[in-house]
């Protein structure tokens, strides 16, 4: 375990999928903390959440327009967003043990507060000279 992200309040877990899992959600709203999000696939429908001290492992947001979403002191692992507009989309501080995937979005204007660049991987996606990175 990364101690330094324990520190941070950040708590990655370890459990593994259950057989035949699959859940398939719509909405992220409001505030969503200290919660395990693993093997979600969520998918259109209003997403104007906060994730903060949160693990999000293995989900995918497809096919959003976010209005709002910010991704604050979480631990990701191997999360995926394919055609989503992601441009109000915040991410910060948060621990990335594989990179981020994003297929076919447009990301003008997501930004990144002590998030590397190279933790997210473009795959065909369009304004990425476009973010912001403080």
């Amino acid at each position: 375990m990364n101690l330094n992200a324990k520190r941070q309040g950040v708590t990655p877990f370890s459990f593994e999928k259950p057989e035949e899992y699959k859940s398939t959600i719509t909405e992220l709203v409001g505030l969503l903390e200290s919660r395990h999000l693993a093997w979600l696939d969520i998918c259109e429908g209003e997403n104007k959440a906060i994730i903060f001290r949160s693990n999000l492992k293995k989900s995918v947001f497809r096919n959003i327009q976010f209005g709002s979403l910010l991704i604050n002191r979480c631990y990701i692992d191997g999360l995926c967003f394919e055609s989503c507009d992601l441009r109000n989309i915040f991410f910060s501080n948060s621990t990335v043990t594989q990179p981020i995937h994003l297929r076919h979005c447009d990301v003008a204007g997501m930004r990144l507060l002590n998030m590397p660049l190279r933790m997210f991987i473009f795959e065909e996606c369009t304004g990425v000279g476009q973010i912001v990175i403080a």
